[in-house]
């Protein structure tokens, strides 16, 4: 009678730790959604500026959760084909859409036709890099390092962007000491100026979702065992970067400096995955025929 009594518990029990990772993805969902709605009210509001830093911390909250859903679906055994299809939809959004919209809420409304296109092709690009990567990952080829800058990691620099933009808007009005960046707001305080960096970046970041090059994942990071003192004083080097230097300005540059090692790394190693990626997409063409035929 105990034995009875107690399954059902244990039943409950597993469907709400598989709810909880879902929950999660839902989360970065919720919070990309959100960045829009903040990126669309700040074109409106008489103080723009606070509306998109809004968006942008939404975004990156949004990354924060897209971390943790697979963490905690991987700790607690929880890993479905369901969670994947969510986060790939989730990712799509808050990571795709919500970056355009800011982008071009924020500045490229003023080039109506280009700044909509490269908005749009941010969002294309991303709804592709994610299309391969679930292609890739059921033939069972995903493993390793990422093939093209992932969505996610596409979309932080793009905030960190607009975090700094901010900044620099600050020191416009007198709020840093340094004569470079008070030559810098004065760049910036130019519209066209504006437009055309982050057109650029959008651009680049477009093209390196769909790239072939080979992107170092965080997961396959190993510290040395024997001499780790190289790493802890590169670390320290980067840290002291960042708090010494403008805090958002440094982090952007180190993003972007992310988002180029792909094609350094294949500059000098020579790397690329075109080959592997033409072999899986003709393999699934084939399958696909011999299935017609049969």
């Amino acid at each position: 009678m105990t034995s009875t009594l107690s399954q059902p518990s244990r039943k409950g029990v597993k469907a709400g730790i598989y709810l909880l990772p879902n929950l999660i993805t839902s989360s970065s969902l919720f919070l990309g959604f959100l960045a829009m709605k903040f990126a669309v009210e700040g074109r409106m509001a008489p103080e723009p500026g606070q509306f998109f830093v809004w968006a942008a911390y939404c975004i990156l909250g949004a990354a924060v959760a897209d971390g943790l859903d697979g963490s905690v679906a991987r700790l607690t055994g929880t890993q479905s084909s369901f969670g994947v299809q969510l986060d790939s939809l989730c990712d799509l959004v808050s990571f795709g859409v919500a970056p355009g919209i800011l982008v071009y809420q924020m500045t490229l409304y003023n080039f109506p036709r280009v700044g909509f296109a490269v908005c749009f092709l941010f969002a294309l690009c991303g709804a592709l890099r994610l299309a391969r990567f679930n292609v890739m990952s059921s033939k069972g080829k995903a493993s390793g390092n990422f093939t093209g800058i992932p969505i996610p990691m596409a979309a932080l620099p793009v905030c960190v962007c607009v975090l700094a933009y901010h900044d620099i808007q600050e020191w416009s009005l007198g709020g840093s000491p340094s004569a470079w960046a008070q030559n810098l707001a004065g760049w910036f305080s130019k519209e066209q100026h504006l437009n055309l960096v982050f057109t650029g970046i959008m651009l680049l970041l477009s093209l390196g979702m769909i790239s072939t090059f080979e992107y170092i994942s965080t997961k396959n990071i190993r510290l040395p065992k024997r001499k780790p003192f190289r790493v802890l004083a590169g670390v320290l080097m980067c840290l002291v970067m960042l708090f010494t230097l403008e805090f958002t300005l440094t982090l952007s540059i180190l993003m972007l400096a992310y988002c180029l090692h792909g094609p350094i790394m294949w500059i000098f190693l020579k790397r690329d995955k075109a080959d592997l990626e033409e072999e899986i997409f003709t393999g699934d063409d084939e399958d696909h025929e011999h299935e017609t035929k049969a």
